[in-house]
Formats: C-alpha cells, structure tokens, sequence
C-alpha cells in the first residue's frame, strides 16, 4: 500500500459496498451518511461509518481502499446535536463515488456515472445536495447506486 491521500468526504460501508461521499461543506454529507446508516440497519444489513469530513484514500492491489484517520474514526458530526459515535471500520475497499452536486439532472449521462480517483475508475452518482432535494430522494438515489454497483462488481 502506497501513502494515503487525505481527502474531504464521508467513508461508509453497506452492505458489502464501500461508499466515498463528496461535496462541499455543508451540502449534506454527513446527514445523508446517517440516514444511509440508519437504512442498512434497519434492514439486518451491515452498515460502517469509516469517517467523517476527513478519508484516508490509497492503493493497494488493483483498487483503492479508505482509511479512518485515528483522531475520526467511529465520529460523526449530526449538527444540532455535535458529534455523535457510530460503529465503525478502520478501513474498506472503495467501490462507489457519490458526489453531492449543486443541480438535479432529470436524466443522467452514462460519462456521468463513473469517475476517476487516483489512477482507478469508479461507479460515481450526482446526487443533488440538501436543500434541493429531499432527504429521501438523496437516500433512493443512493440505494439505487449501490444496487447497480453490486450488479455490477467482479465476483
């Protein structure tokens, strides 16, 4: 594994899926992490928080894999309340990209659906930040990501 690079986001796990969360301060990263959170499980399903605001990325074999730094693990920020604990993982593979964009895009580009992150391309999906959409829209947008990242990830 090389050095890790330190990036602005949220690091989950649900399911079997590692989920990189990006946007700017403020756009709902942390909101939408505990409701994902709480979704997974609610159902049985395994649901980790890896860390908030702050994810160690790196490489490691053919993919990417994120890493709590020791001084966020297991925290995160539920404003109107301030920092609260959930379970956790040191780290995870990386599978999935959402991005909290600033515009709802009624019908998404194919380009649109994969990023690029430290040489790897990944699944990425826009999801329109808080405030431009609801909570539950974000949440089905996501669920419906992690879906098609599943149906789609090497067995």
């Amino acid at each position: 594994m090389n050095k890790p690079n330190n990036m602005h986001g949220t690091g989950l796990v649900l399911g079997d899926v590692g989920i990189l969360l990006r946007g700017p301060s403020g756009a709902g990263k942390s909101v939408l992490s505990l409701a994902l959170l709480d979704r997974w499980e609610g159902r049985g399903q395994a649901a980790f928080l890896v860390a908030d605001d702050r994810v160690d990325i790196a490489q490691e074999g053919n993919g990417l894999v994120m890493l709590a730094p020791p001084q966020l693990a297991g925290l995160i920020e539920l404003r109107g309340r301030g920092i609260v604990t959930r379970p956790h993982r040191d780290r995870a593979q990386l599978h999935l990209v959402i991005d909290l964009v600033p515009e709802m895009t009624r019908m998404v580009e194919e380009e649109d659906l994969q990023t690029e992150l430290l040489g790897h391309t990944l699944p990425r999906a826009p999801v329109p930040q808080a405030g431009l959409i609801g909570l539950g829209h974000q949440t089905l947008l996501v669920v419906e990501a992690v879906a098609q990242a599943v149906q789609h990830s090497p067995t």
